[in-house]
């Protein structure tokens, strides 16, 4: 006699298949509704990168874009002796990025933020003409901003050019500086010798001949050193931008001018330079 109960004991009930399992068709729903809710959630979160807008083609008609010469392309920089950030410009940058160039009135809401210093010392040290788009591209700002900082711009310049040391004068008009002869004190306070105490130290320096004469004495302990052979080194390979230098020395260039174009140091420009003298004075002796 069969109980009632026994179909449903848990042996039972693990024996037969499930008919909960989701078929290939509902499978494929989910897997579509979880997706999208997926997609959306990234669009709702993920960070956003800023992208600059394609720039419109500009009009010919109309007044002309500013166009600034600056004067310190080349000569401020990381790659120069006087840096990104020159010393006797410092001031002049930083006061002029902290000027008001929001232009709220009084009352208005709103956080005025000055220019970043960083990014006008790279203008100067980027841009030999500083132009509206040529900020734009650089920095990669909007044309509002960007035209805040060409007006920093043309407004550093001239007060830099006032305050430039006489060393960026010269090396800006090309003056080579004139040597100058080497200078020292002598701290040696010492009393000078008398002549018998001079007299006194070169006998007591003398060679003693009791057992050999002097000549024996030099023989086997010489004073002065054997010559020294010499040995022939092979011949270096000229330089083969020193051709160039020279031509250029020879148009009268500035030394200055001549390693911005050709990337030659200023030191072995003028090593040349001294070399060509020698040789050409060598050659009007003869």
């Amino acid at each position: 006699m069969s109980h009632p109960l026994v179909s449903n004991s848990p042996s039972t009930t693990e024996s037969r298949p499930s008919t909960n399992l989701l078929s290939p068709a509902e499978l494929e729903a989910l897997n579509a509704r979880i997706a999208a809710n997926a997609d959306q959630w990234l669009a709702n979160n993920a960070p956003k990168t800023k992208t600059k807008p394609p720039q419109k083609p500009k009009s010919t008609r109309g007044r002309k874009p500013k166009m600034i010469e600056n004067l310190f392309y080349g000569f401020i920089g990381c790659t120069t002796l006087w840096g990104r950030y020159p010393v006797f410009a410092l001031d002049i940058i930083e006061g002029i990025a902290r000027l008001d160039w929001h232009d709220r009135p009084l009352g208005v809401g709103g956080k005025s933020m000055p220019l970043s210093v960083r990014n006008l010392v790279v203008i100067l040290e980027s841009l030999p003409v500083v132009t509206n788009e040529a900020v734009e591209d650089l920095l990669q700002l909007e044309e509002r901003h960007a035209r805040r900082y060409v007006k920093a711009i043309e407004m550093i310049i001239p007060r830099m050019m006032e305050s430039r040391p006489q060393s960026l004068i010269n090396e800006m008009e090309g003056v080579e500086p004139e040597p100058k002869a080497c200078e020292w004190e002598d701290y040696d306070d010492l009393p000078k010798p008398s002549a018998e105490e001079l007299a006194k130290l070169h006998y007591d320096l003398r060679t003693f001949t009791k057992y050999k004469t002097e000549e024996e004495y030099e023989a086997e302990h010489p004073t002065c050193l054997t010559p020294i052979t010499e040995v022939a080194f092979p011949a270096r390979n000229q330089h083969p931008k020193k051709q160039d230098v020279l031509r250029k020395l020879g148009q009268g260039m500035a030394v200055k001018a001549i390693e911005r174009g050709t990337g030659i140091s200023a030191k072995t420009i003028r090593k040349w330079r001294d070399e060509l003298q020698i040789v050409q004075d060598e050659l009007q002796v003869a």
